[in-house]
């Protein structure tokens, strides 16, 4: 089972390699066959959602930056509260505040999770 501070490093990470734009290495830190609940609301979905997304995101041409507010890891579990900045090709910003709840496998992997999104908070702005 990991430890809590591997588990906060790992979600750390996540929001790290998904803002550099590291397909390869985001993708990796889930299991084969994770469950994701985005937004939370959702029904469950696979590993294709996770690869829809990051393809969607770049495709789209927008640049992500995922800023990580508050990590805590106890059990098989970790909260992440973030900042999303979405900058879209025009320049224009939105930000919003995000909350994800991950679960871990035995390797340390993300197993599942479960996204809370707040629409944006504040109006979109050139960059």
């Amino acid at each position: 089972m990991p430890t809590p501070d591997a588990m906060a490093a790992a979600v750390r990470d996540y929001a790290r390699r998904f803002s550099a734009g590291d397909r390869a290495g985001w993708l990796g830190l889930f299991v084969d066959q994770p469950t994701i609940i985005e937004p939370a609301d959702a029904p469950p979905r696979g590993r294709e959602a996770l690869e829809q997304s990051f393809d969607g995101t770049v495709s789209a041409g927008l640049r992500v930056a995922l800023t990580p507010l508050r990590v805590i890891a106890n059990g098989r579990d970790a909260v992440m509260h973030m900042q999303v900045n979405l900058t879209f090709p025009d320049g224009r910003v939105t930000e919003s505040s995000v909350i994800e709840i991950f679960s871990f496998a035995d390797d340390g992997r993300i197993a599942a999770m479960r996204a809370f999104i707040q629409p944006d908070e504040k109006d979109h702005h050139e960059a």
